[in-house]
């Protein structure tokens, strides 16, 4: 029999963070169930059933309230803190079978907590983006809004559209035209908006950001690891952030506006001047 467990990931303060409901033992669950189960959910959702490919751990399967997706970063930390906390993962990493292929996921403990780092794909761009009076109505805002740099979707998994915005009241009063904005996600085959701009203060590596999905069955999302982490890629080919060889590392402050506080952390590994991987980190706290 399937059992889910809740986990709240990328909690900043209590209230905060994105829940991630992680069903385990999902084998004998068809699609139309799972899917059903997340709309009763209301909330990203993440299945895990036996692998179909023998250079993996664990299958897992990922849905928003109205479509199935190919990967979630934050169901993807909750899912496997369930599985250390539940003793059925023992060892560092955990391949994770998805949609996108394998996807490891490193994990140590942290006192009582697990936190998890799991890799992502190497940084990819599309170079045609809406124009400034496209973004302009989608966001409900004036081209002064817009900060002046590059626009464009950006992905280290699934595509999200990076909108550089001029300060972080511009970020958090956005109040966009979903439906119109929608359609721009279609138009330019992105999945969502990922506005966002430089945190006060004089960490040059802290960001805050909104994330407005496509159709996702809520207008919202409080925590993204995917679009962070293409924001990090984007901040590093743009040459937005100082940087090093290593890991070069960004925080995201995301869910705020919308009273659910999160910090997710993104990095891109530099070798020269190239990307050579990616990664999420964050951890999760089991209700």
């Amino acid at each position: 029999m399937y059992k889910t467990v809740h986990s709240v990931v990328f909690e900043e303060k209590p209230g905060g963070g994105n829940p991630a409901p992680v069903t385990l033992d999902a084998d004998e669950l068809s699609t139309e169930e799972m899917q059903a189960m997340t709309f009763r959910f209301g909330e990203e959702s993440v299945f895990l059933m036996k692998p179909s490919r023998d250079d993996c751990d664990v299958k897992a399967r990922y849905f928003v309230p109205l479509h199935e997706m190919e990967m979630c970063s934050h169901d993807t930390i909750g899912a496997v803190t369930v599985l250390v906390k539940t003793g059925r993962v023992t060892a560092s990493p955990v391949r994770l079978e998805t949609a996108l292929g394998q996807v490891l996921v490193d994990w140590e403990m942290d006192g009582d907590t697990v936190k998890v780092s799991l890799s992502q794909f190497l940084p990819r761009v599309k170079e045609e983006a809406p124009t400034k009076d496209e973004l302009c109505r989608a966001l409900n805002i004036t081209p002064d809004k817009l900060a002046d740099l590059p626009v464009e979707s950006s992905a280290t998994s699934r595509f999200k559209l990076i909108v550089p915005l001029a300060d972080k009241e511009t970020v958090y009063a956005l109040e966009p035209d979903y439906e119109y904005l929608w359609s721009l996600c279609d138009k330019y085959g992105t999945t969502g908006f990922y506005p966002y701009a430089k945190e006060p203060g004089t960490d040059p590596f802290l960001f805050c950001a909104r994330q407005f999905p496509c159709r996702a069955g809520y207008p919202e999302d409080p925590a993204t690891g995917v679009a962070a982490s293409a924001l990090s890629a984007y901040l590093i080919r743009h040459r937005l952030i100082p940087l090093a060889d290593g890991w070069n590392e960004i925080t995201v402050r995301q869910g705020e506006a919308m009273g659910r506080p999160s910090l997710i952390y993104a990095a891109c590994f530099l070798e020269g001047c190239e990307v050579t991987a990616t990664r999420i980190s964050g951890k999760a706290r089991l209700d």
